[in-house]
């Protein structure tokens, strides 16, 4: 590997495995800069000196749709009072933009840098789950407290959260990581079923579980049921599988283990809540369950109509992505002036929020881009090789369960789903231009 594309290769693995980082390598001056961002400008910049030396440049997948939303956003700059926020993130849209530009213009022409991109990516969720329970483990052995924001028990049990804001935050960025994960070992390419993709596996459901999301917990369990749905379906569709499964004492075994240890694990839970009321109220304190206060849960609620709120209230012109909390601050008779007061106020959901910052005419531009992810690399998967069409399945996949996620959550500026969305660009142009020659995609299977 000659040194540019070793540099652009060590740049971009720096973006991926920082693109979590809120409260680490991160400055605050005002809006939040982080490292990912700007390492994100070496990989802009080589993308356009390549344009410059008479390379044409590719449009990535859905790019017209979002530079036309993009120019929604700079449109409603002005509207707002404190407009610095609006244009800072009007800023951080244009970037996040050029970096798919630039990642498909330097990668997707050239499977073997293909293959280190996708490792790297990979990789990185592997990487911040790890750290996530070193971060859990240390302070339980009496070691220190590493990047840790909130706690179960103060100073003995932590919250894991990585390194983001918050443990809500952790899970929304891992999610992605395990849905793709899962969607490539369910996919049949056996490059995909080895013990150290199982144990990378593990390791992200261990570290959703310590971090104790309900969201993110809840999101786990709708992976990890995919597969048996799965089969349940494909039973239900053809009977003829069940009146052809031979009956052996192996399967009986299984079943019978099945049933045992499911007993087990209720009876358990039943005996736990029984003997100890008080660990599982903590454990589902803010959501009302139990007679524990309902904040959390009324938080997002109140955030949620507040935005839905401001659509109603304006429903043909938007107030622009970092106009949102000064519309919502105005319900509780507030204006902020400054970054740290707006954060009192954002938004909730993140397609409640494109409306409110668009306006609903606004919006169509956004939603088509939404749309266009889902459907176009599904369809050229049907065409695809089975690496090419696996890679294509569990970016769309994991990207479904990222904009669902981020439904209960804020905003739409996480830097995470941005890098992901240029991913799948990125796949999708490789595999548009390969689909044709079965052979050309086994590399991307990184195994």
């Amino acid at each position: 590997m000659n040194r540019p594309i070793w540099i652009l290769s060590a740049a971009t693995a720096i973006i991926f495995f920082t693109s979590s980082f809120d409260i680490f390598l991160s400055i605050d001056l005002g809006p939040n800069i982080r490292i990912a961002q700007l390492v994100s400008l070496i990989v802009i910049a080589a993308a356009l000196l390549k344009h410059r030396q008479g390379l044409t440049m590719e449009m990535p997948l859905g790019a017209p749709w979002l530079l036309a939303w993009c120019g929604v956003q700079l449109a409603f700059v002005a509207v707002a009072d404190f407009w610095q926020k609006s244009l800072a993130y009007c800023v951080w849209l244009v970037l996040d933009i050029a970096l798919s530009f630039a990642m498909v213009n330097l990668f997707a022409d050239s499977f073997a840098r293909l293959q280190t991109l996708l490792k790297f990516y990979l990789g990185s969720f592997i990487f911040v789950a790890c750290f996530g329970i070193i971060q859990f483990a240390l302070p339980i052995a009496g070691g220190p407290a590493l990047l840790v924001e909130q706690w179960w028990l103060p100073g003995r049990v932590p919250r894991v959260n990585g390194f983001s804001f918050e443990p809500s935050y952790y899970a929304t960025y891992l999610i992605m990581g395990l849905v793709c994960l899962g969607s490539l070992r369910r996919s049949g390419v056996s490059a995909f079923r080895t013990k150290a993709w199982t144990l990378a596996y593990f390791l992200i459901i261990v570290a959703m579980v310590l971090c104790s999301s309900r969201i993110g917990i809840a999101f786990v369990l709708l992976e990890l049921s995919i597969q048996p749905v799965r089969r349940l379906w494909r039973i239900a569709t053809r009977l003829g599988l069940v009146l052809g499964l031979r009956i052996s004492g192996w399967r009986i075994l299984i079943a019978a283990c099945c049933v045992w240890i499911t007993y087990v694990t209720v009876n358990t839970g039943y005996t736990w809540i029984s003997d100890d009321p008080d660990a599982v109220r903590i454990l589902v304190s803010g959501t009302g369950f139990l007679g524990t206060a309902s904040h959390s849960v009324d938080e997002r609620e109140d955030h949620l109509q507040d935005t839905l709120q401001t659509v109603a209230d304006h429903p043909w012109m938007g107030h622009s992505l970092g106009g949102v909390t000064e519309a919502v601050a105005s319900y509780m008779g507030k204006k902020p002036q400054n970054f740290e007061e707006t954060k009192l106020f954002e938004g909730q959901s993140v397609f409640a929020e494109v409306m409110a910052a668009s306006g609903i005419p606004g919006s169509i531009p956004f939603l088509c881009f939404v749309v266009i992810y889902f459907a176009v690399p599904l369809r050229l998967a049907k065409r695809a090789s089975p690496m090419g069409a696996a890679w294509l399945r569990a970016l769309v996949l994991s990207l479904v369960f990222e904009w669902t996620i981020l439904q209960f959550n804020q905003n739409i500026l996480r830097l995470y789903l941005w890098v992901h969305i240029a991913v799948l660009a990125i796949v999708y142009a490789a595999v548009r231009r390969q689909y044709c020659e079965p052979g050309g995609l086994e590399s991307l299977a990184g195994g």
